[in-house]
């Protein structure tokens, strides 16, 4: 059916310029993680939503180590992204 979807490593520098921004405008606006710890309740997450679990690097504000957290995807959001046409070796990427 012409559809391919890309794995990471085989991104070329311009889908992976394409790909970020894209993060950057359309989806890092909408996100929340929600950080888990020790000192923290798990927290709820919505039947039928979609979520992932995340290992983060670095510290928070405080100075802690944050170790992971929870993201929900937002529904005003795709599942799935295409490529544009240039970009993609088929014609749907």
């Amino acid at each position: 059916e012409g559809i391919r979807f890309l794995k990471r490593g085989d991104w070329s520098p311009a889908q992976r310029e394409w790909i970020s921004a894209f993060f950057f405008r359309e989806v890092m606006p909408v996100i929340t993680p929600i950080g888990l710890g020790p000192s923290h309740p798990f927290p709820r997450v919505l039947n039928k939503s979609l979520n992932f679990a995340v290992e983060l690097e670095g510290r928070d504000a405080f100075g802690r180590s944050s170790g992971a957290a929870i993201v929900q995807a937002p529904r005003v959001l795709p599942r799935v992204i295409r490529l544009p046409r240039e970009l993609g070796d088929s014609e749907y990427c």
